[in-house]
């Protein structure tokens, strides 16, 4: 393996957050330790519980699994981590407190930057 993977997902478009999300949850069924960072309209729709809106009719006719539920099953099942910088928390106004209870953790950004320059990084 070539380190850990750090996807960093800020651009809110649902096209931004398909591709962030399978490629993380592709590499973390390939064995790579994956993160995704959420920075602001992601964020926010994480923690809201709506990371799936905005999806296009196509996905349902190319029948693709709901962003949401692939990441779910990918921190259960495979180790990916979903997580926030300290803060982007902040900037989204959003509550630390609330936000633990749909995140992994809530990282440093050098945190996030030193696991990114011991492996891998994407930007979405």
């Amino acid at each position: 393996m070539a380190g850990p993977l750090v996807v960093f997902l800020h651009r809110g478009g649902w096209e931004d957050r398909y591709q962030a999300a399978t490629l993380a949850v592709t590499a973390a069924a390939f064995g790579e330790q994956v993160t995704v960072a959420l920075f602001f309209e992601p964020l926010r729709l994480w923690v809201a519980g709506r990371f799936d809106e905005g999806a296009p009719p196509a996905a349902a006719e190319a029948r693709v699994t709901p962003l949401a539920e692939a990441l779910e099953e990918a921190r259960r099942e495979l180790g990916l981590r979903v997580v926030a910088c300290d803060t982007a928390v902040r900037l989204a106004g959003l509550d630390p407190d609330h936000v633990l209870g749909r995140l992994d953790a809530i990282d440093t950004l050098p945190s996030l930057w030193r696991a990114a320059r011991a492996g891998r990084a994407l930007t979405f």
